[in-house]
């Protein structure tokens, strides 16, 4: 779990510690135990105190099989484990909190575990429960955190390739988001996650078809059919298109694709729409109104406050958890902000 936090293979370690890979193997397997010195060693390459070996970890353990990537070719097998010890950290963080405070209870709105067919009708479903009868679906994180779904970001991955991904955790899904596109781009990528947690019980990591089905809930529960069929812009300008986007917060992009599955922009509209968000930079950087920082996770910050007004401050956290203090700063999102101290050689 050490080695994946890290994105390490098992030569990766294997070299640092000047051990083969089979012993790796053969440590993390169970098969040997490494000797006091070769722990230490293995502390300090992968930053974690020797303690944090003594805690059976992973107390959680996760594959690849168990969370819903959107691609298994875009991305290592390395990428998708180091995100997905994050997430197993992330349970240690989230059970030990759980003894001390009452975290909100899992309530989407519609009965989970049911592999619903029909992803625009449960999209449906999910605004009605949520009381959104018109308009945009706003405060989608926060909207998920008040009903028991854990959203977090993982922090020092550094893969293109994941928006997100997510996993339902003995019961507590989390939807895990990485720091990468604009704001409502990651309002879709939410709205993705928890389509699959909804339609799709059993991941089946890159299959196209629950891709599709995620899809098409994510649009659905942003941009309602009833409802924006008739405000898209036609013909099309880019200004008005915006506008709206910006309305339901979504990007420009996801609109247009909209407006194609509701068969108001043909292909080839939309490849020149494409093409004009290309030329402005918008495909990867579109500008956002008024420097909106997009819907940030709240809950494990809140969680972690009151956990420390009630006797768990978050230095016992980290030492009941066997993680440096950074690291565990690093993994629920808080900022460090400590001055930092820098010392200076004077002249002479």
């Amino acid at each position: 779990m050490a080695r994946e936090l890290v994105g390490w293979r098992k030569r990766d370690l294997a070299e640092a510690i000047d051990r083969t890979a089979a012993a790796v193997s053969q440590y993390e397997l169970g098969q040997s135990r490494p000797s006091a010195e070769t722990l230490s060693r293995c502390a300090d390459v992968l930053d974690v105190p020797p303690s944090f070996f003594t805690a059976g970890r992973p107390q959680l353990h996760l594959d690849t099989a168990q969370a819903h990537f959107r691609s298994l070719r875009a991305t290592t097998a390395t990428q998708r484990q180091q995100a997905l010890a994050h997430v197993e950290l992330l349970w240690e963080v989230i059970e030990q909190l759980d003894r001390v405070i009452e975290l909100p209870a899992l309530d989407v709105g519609v009965p989970m575990g049911i592999p619903y067919s029909d992803p625009g009708l449960t999209a449906r479903m999910v605004r009605t429960a949520w009381g959104v009868a018109i308009g945009p679906a706003a405060h989608l994180v926060r909207n998920l955190e008040a009903r028991g779904v854990v959203t977090t970001r993982i922090p020092m991955l550094d893969n293109d390739a994941i928006d997100a991904f997510s996993s339902a955790l003995s019961g507590r899904p989390v939807i895990a988001l990485t720091y990468k596109g604009n704001p409502m781009r990651q309002r879709f990528s939410v709205a993705h996650e928890l389509g699959h947690l909804l339609l799709h019980p059993e991941p089946e990591p890159g299959s196209l078809r629950h891709e599709r089905e995620a899809n098409v809930f994510a649009a659905e529960l942003l941009m309602p059919a009833a409802e924006i069929r008739d405000q898209l812009p036609t013909p099309v300008d880019i200004g008005a298109l915006k506008d709206l986007a910006d309305s339901y917060g979504v990007s420009t992009a996801a609109l247009a694709y909209r407006g194609k599955d509701l068969q108001i922009y043909s292909e080839s509209t939309v490849r020149r729409i494409m093409a004009t968000l290309t030329r402005l930079g918008w495909r990867t950087h579109e500008p956002v109104n008024s420097g909106y920082p997009g819907e940030q996770p709240e809950l494990l910050r809140l969680a972690i406050d009151l956990a420390a007004a009630n006797g768990l401050a978050l230095p016992s956290l980290a030492a009941r958890l066997h993680i440096g203090l950074p690291r565990l700063r690093s993994l629920i999102g808080l900022t460090d902000t400590r001055p930092r101290l820098r010392l200076i050689h004077g002249a002479g």
